[in-house]
């Protein structure tokens, strides 16, 4: 029986269509803050000696921070891309927008799926690496020693150029 399931395996395993597709990142990192735009390119390779078919290519956020979650929308408007068959050697460009959404560590990935074809082979990009800075706000917390100090320091710097004018006189 193990020889039975052994030699299918094997079979399904060279029996599997080999992926001739190689998907890059235009840069491994990219910093920003929330708020802030930037354009991921992706480079789509075909090294192997046959065309391919053709592919969505699909952008995916996910979060690396703890307790931070990624709606993949908020990031991207155009999260997918149709590619046509790639010839041997042919290469293309796709550019992603991306806006920070929420402060933290994430990684930004591309997946290509066959439209059309035998069974799922899927190729993923090794991900670009985002770091997203928070924005510092001011908060209502601070606000009542500058209320109460701003107006006293002001008076004192008044009275100091009045009391100082008189003397010159």
């Amino acid at each position: 029986m193990r020889t039975l399931l052994l030699t299918l395996g094997l079979l399904f395993l060279f029996a599997a269509p080999a992926v001739a597709t190689e998907v890059t990142f235009d840069r491994p990192t990219a910093g920003m803050g929330v708020g802030q735009r930037v354009t991921l390119l992706t480079r789509i390779t075909n090294p192997g000696s046959e065309p391919t078919g053709s592919f969505v290519a699909h952008l995916d956020v996910v979060s690396l921070t703890p307790d931070v979650t990624v709606d993949p929308e908020d990031w991207s408007s155009e999260r997918s891309q149709d590619v046509d068959a790639l010839e041997p050697g042919e290469t293309r460009e796709l550019s992603w927008p991306v806006q920070a959404v929420a402060a933290g560590t994430f990684d930004a990935y591309v997946v290509l799926a066959p439209t059309v074809g035998p069974g799922p082979v899927l190729v993923t990009a090794t991900p670009a690496h985002l770091e997203v800075a928070g924005r510092r706000e001011l908060g209502a917390g601070g606000a009542l020693p500058v209320v109460l100090i701003m107006p006293v320091l002001l008076g004192l710097g008044a009275a100091a150029m009045r009391y100082r004018l008189r003397g010159i006189r």
